[in-house]
């Protein structure tokens, strides 16, 4: 009897053992005011995904240099001119499973976005638009738009300053002014 519960309990630990260790652990979660997207607090070497539009080019190139020289992994994406709004879509999508902390999106149907903004969310990515704002609809109901805006200015190096300026903060986990211009 001793020799068959001591057998039940060593099985007991090993199955409880064995089912740990098949487990990854989840993430830590970071701060968030919404309960559906962070707020902030991640490593500074993580990636920032960027999604601009056609003709953002210089843009592009400001955001990547401004981004690695703060210390992130910027994978920067620029659409196409024709099917632009899937393209984006698609992008978000791709930074999203690729592990993107943040994403910096300048969208050319910000309307067309919101259910790739409420994917985003629900993976506690925190979005940044740059120029106009993200509606405030999403797949889920819940009105998730944007985190934060930076206004975009004429000149693509301001831009790029302010947005890596909310990056920075975001990171910190500290919040950035919403709506914030550029310059």
């Amino acid at each position: 009897m001793r020799i068959t519960v001591v057998a039940v309990l060593v099985g007991v630990v090993l199955a409880l053992t064995g089912c740990q260790g098949a487990t990854t652990a989840a993430p830590t979660p970071v701060r968030s005011t919404d309960l559906t997207s962070s707020d902030g607090g991640f490593d500074r070497n993580a990636v920032v995904g960027v999604v601009l539009a056609a003709g953002d080019d210089a843009l592009a190139s400001d955001l990547e240099d401004g981004l690695r020289d703060a210390g992130f992994r910027p994978d920067v994406r620029v659409s196409p001119r024709d099917g632009a709004a899937a393209a984006q879509r698609g992008a978000v999508d791709d930074l999203v499973r690729g592990g993107a902390k943040a994403l910096l999106v300048r969208a050319v149907d910000a309307g067309a976005l919101t259910g790739a903004v409420q994917t985003a969310h629900d993976a506690g990515v925190v979005v940044v638009s740059l120029g106009d704002a993200v509606p405030a609809s999403g797949t889920g109901g819940d009105g998730v738009s944007a985190d934060h805006r930076v206004r975009a200015s004429g000149d693509p190096a301001v831009t790029a300053r302010a947005a890596v300026d909310v990056v920075r903060s975001l990171q910190r986990g500290e919040q950035p002014a919403d709506d914030r211009p550029a310059g």
